[in-house]
């Protein structure tokens, strides 16, 4: 069958329109847009709970190859003393100091007491390597904790991740405010280098479109980033515990799922203080970091991975490349719809540029750093197809200057 370049052309208004048409759609959905006004530093603002008030707290800190950040990151957790009955930092078979680098941090100040260092030498093949840290410092953590458990909370946090002095402050005043029963904070992570301003941005703005945050803190699918995690242990322990979702790799995400199937209330927000310190100054840290959880992300099955993948493919890159097709046919309709929903999905991913630190006209790459976004989903899907094992992320440089 001969296809002529009408029926082409034809075609591709269709397909031009419909990308368009998604994106109005889009445009006119408020609780698709960039949630700037849904964050921990804003529902805080009017309250200022007092240590113990809404129960205790246990941090633990998973951490590998860690020695060079924990200096900084550290001392903000033990200052926060309290308000935390014990932090476990978790060290999984690092290579460098970490170990010593936790203890003489706490050695001789008044947070001595306070620090526990859980050291494991083997982990356990049925489980992420990652979710058996966190595991072993919950168990450590919770050892001689007696109490209500409803009114015990377990903070999990990585060791990268630098906690303003008021943190507790904040997290305490989100339960305060209403029924919750995990807390999930979506930090800022450092965009600072060209590879962090192409595709950090992506990353965050893909991960909150696929579950816009108001959404999933309300009736919503369910989503957590792994960064912070502030959880109930009453509702934790009636989720099945960390062993209920001990071989997944997005456990922040998995955990969410569990507790809300458990008939437990989740949240999942913003907070503009609360940081990464973790750089990705190349292409190949980046596709790590993403490939790491995308095929999770994007929702844990084939067929919406294969859904997200067909999606980025028609909301992100069809509509410039029919804005030039367009011009180079002098078409006007396809032209037109391709510039509508170029224009529209670059004004939605603005908001998350400027958030995170980006130049502004990064969000004309938007084209660009989606099709190598949707490679990274396509890569974690692939080892999810062979079985192949997550290791921990190896040691990457980090900002010590922020």
């Amino acid at each position: 069958m001969n296809i002529s370049l009408e029926q082409v052309d034809i075609g591709l208004r269709i397909a031009s329109s419909i990308a368009a048409g998604v994106w109005i759609l889009i445009a006119l959905d408020r609780l698709r847009w960039w949630p700037s006004q849904w964050s921990l530093h804003l529902d805080a603002a009017a309250r200022e709970p007092r240590p113990n008030e809404f129960g205790e707290i246990v941090a633990v800190v998973p951490a590998r190859n860690e020695a060079s950040v924990l200096p900084r990151t550290l001392p903000r957790l033990l200052k926060q003393r309290e308000w935390l009955r014990s932090i476990v930092v978790v060290d999984d078979r690092s290579r460098d100091k970490t170990v010593s680098s936790a203890v003489r941090l706490a050695d001789g100040t008044p947070a001595e007491g306070h620090l526990q260092v859980e050291k494991i030498t083997e982990t356990d093949p049925d489980w992420s390597p990652k979710t058996y840290a966190m595991q072993r410092g919950y168990e450590v953590a919770t050892a001689d904790w007696d109490g209500d458990p409803s009114r015990q909370w377990v903070l999990f946090t990585d060791a990268d991740i630098l906690h303003p002095a008021f943190c507790m402050t904040r997290l305490m005043a989100k339960v305060g405010a209403g029924e919750v029963d995990m807390i999930s904070v979506m930090v800022r992570v450092r965009s600072r280098s060209f590879w962090e301003w192409l595709l950090i941005p992506t990353y965050v703005y893909l991960f909150q479109s696929i579950r816009p945050f108001r959404r999933a803190s309300s009736t919503g699918r369910p989503s957590a980033a792994s960064y912070v995690i502030l959880v109930r242990r009453s509702a934790l322990e009636e989720a099945g515990g960390l062993e209920a979702v001990r071989g997944d790799t997005a456990v922040g995400l998995a955990l969410a799922r569990a507790i809300r199937s458990s008939g437990g209330r989740c949240w999942i927000g913003l907070d503009p203080d609360i940081r990464s310190l973790r750089t990705y100054d190349s292409y190949a840290a980046i596709q790590d970091k993403v490939s790491r959880t995308a095929f999770e992300n994007a929702g844990g099955g084939y067929f919406r991975a294969l859904m997200a993948l067909l999606t980025m493919a028609v909301l992100f890159v069809l509509p410039p490349a029919m804005m030039i097709y367009g011009a180079v046919r002098f078409d006007l309709i396809t032209g037109i719809t391709g510039a509508i929903g170029w224009i529209l999905g670059m004004a939605t991913y603005l908001p998350v540029v400027q958030y995170l630190g980006a130049p502004s006209g990064m969000t004309l790459a938007l084209p660009l750093s989606a099709g190598l976004t949707g490679w990274m989903l396509l890569r974690s899907t692939m080892r999810r197809i062979t079985g192949r094992k997550q290791p921990w992320r190896e040691p990457t440089e980090m900002d010590l200057t922020a």
